[in-house]
C-alpha cells in the first residue's frame, strides 16, 4: 500500500520542482525508513485524511531550502530562513501534495490534505509506525527527501 501511496507524491514531486525550479529532480530508490524527522533538515509535514491516513513529509537541508525558495521567487536571492522563504517553501509542499491527491482520486483514493506545518531545529517524534522515503535529486540544487508516514 505504501508503494502505492507514494508514487503519486514522487511524480507530482518531480512535476511541480520541475515547473518552479526549472530542475529536474531525479527520483533515488524507495526505502523503508525511520518515522522520526531531524533537526538538521527543514520539513514540510501534511496530514493525509480521508482513504489514507498518514503523513507526507517534504525534507532539505537549509541550503537547499533556500535555492528552491529563491528559484520559486523568480530568481530572487534568498539568504535567510525568513517569513518569505518559510512561506514559499511551505507552499512547494502544499502543492505537491494536493497534485499527488489529484492522482490518488484517479486510482479510486479520495484524500484530503491538512495546511502545511514547517518543523525545523528540533527532532520530531511522530505517531507513525513506520515509514518509507526517497531521495530526489535536485542536481546543483541538492536534495529533498520524500517521507511517508504510516500510521
Amino acid at each position: 500500500m505504501a508503494a502505492r501511496i507514494i508514487s503519486p507524491f514522487m511524480q507530482s514531486a518531480a512535476s511541480i520542482l520541475e515547473q518552479m525550479t526549472r530542475v529536474q529532480a531525479e527520483p533515488g530508490t524507495v526505502v523503508a525508513s525511520h518515522p522520526e524527522l531531524h533537526a538538521s533538515y527543514l520539513w514540510i509535514l501534511i496530514d493525509l485524511h480521508g482513504a489514507v491516513q498518514a503523513s507526507v513529509a517534504f525534507g532539505f537541508v537549509p541550503d537547499t531550502a533556500l535555492k528552491i525558495a529563491s528559484a520559486m521567487m523568480g530568481g530572487f536571492q534568498l539568504n535567510e530562513l525568513d517569513a518569505i522563504s518559510q512561506s514559499a517553501i511551505s507552499e512547494l509542499g502544499n502543492m505537491i501534495s494536493g497534485n499527488a491527491c489529484s492522482l490518488l482520486s484517479q486510482e479510486g483514493l479520495v484524500v484530503d490534505i491538512s495546511p502545511p506545518k514547517l518543523v525545523f531545529g528540533q527532532n520530531v517524534t511522530t505517531a507513525s509506525t513506520s515509514a518509507v522515503a526517497v531521495p530526489l535529486s535536485l542536481r546543483e540544487m541538492g536534495v529533498m527527501e520524500l517521507k511517508l508516514l504510516i500510521a
